[in-house]
């Protein structure tokens, strides 16, 4: 459908040169006043088809290049305030995948795992970033905080449904002969534990991104800055 916001405009303007085409032809025939008001009227629709259809394209580029989807859905529960441990629950929103809980101890949950991005142009078209996630672990709002203290994580298992379109063993070949592979790296995100707290994990066109999902979210990230 994001198309058609260019390509419609594109054809009334198509159209109004053509008007234009036949206004020349009929000036050429001495048809002066058909000649001008095809003239003058095919250059008016035109212009305002070309101009509509750069709005378009700019909307276009616009919403593929902002595009994100959601990945998970991020619960934390106390376990032991006093040691700072917390089960955190894993919501996957990507697909059918079995929740998954994990008790981390720390400041902050941080989950992460391998994005593989596209290019710009093949984001346009509408291809949108794959991942993978991996993990979800603690983290300590300082190294001082966090300096001899214990890692604890859980690995992630189950492959988003926006994976699943391709087989494996095909996605190496497209890669090396389509030319559409920006680059693969590791993404994370992090965000405050804290008793009740919920959030949204989501997936953009340059990695993943997390943000607070009810008041007790907003209120640890706010009372984080």
């Amino acid at each position: 459908m994001g198309v058609l916001w260019w390509i419609a405009p594109a054809a009334v303007a198509v159209f109004g040169v053509l008007f234009v085409g036949a206004g020349a032809t009929h000036l050429v025939r001495g048809e002066v006043g058909r000649g001008g008001r095809n003239v003058l009227g095919g250059a008016a629709v035109g212009a305002i088809g070309l101009a509509l259809s750069l709005v378009g394209i700019n909307m276009q580029l616009f919403s593929r290049l902002t595009y994100e989807a959601p990945v998970a859905m991020v619960s934390v529960k106390d376990v032991n305030p006093a040691d700072s441990t917390y089960l955190v629950t894993v919501k996957r929103l990507d697909g059918n995948i079995p929740v998954q809980s994990c008790t981390i101890q720390g400041d902050e949950w941080l989950i992460g795992g391998r994005v593989q991005k596209w290019k710009p142009w093949a984001n346009v078209l509408g291809l949108d970033t794959t991942y993978t996630l991996d993990q979800i672990s603690n983290k300590y709002s300082t190294a001082e905080r966090g300096n001899g203290k214990m890692i604890t994580s859980c690995d992630l298992t189950g492959k988003p449904v926006v994976n699943q379109y391709v087989p494996d063993d095909w996605l190496p070949w497209i890669l090396d002969h389509f030319y559409t592979e920006d680059r693969r790296f590791g993404s994370a995100n992090y965000m405050p534990l804290a008793d009740g707290a919920s959030y949204k994990v989501v997936i953009t066109q340059a990695g993943f991104n997390a943000e607070p999902a009810n008041d007790a979210a907003k209120a640890a990230n706010d009372a984080a800055h």
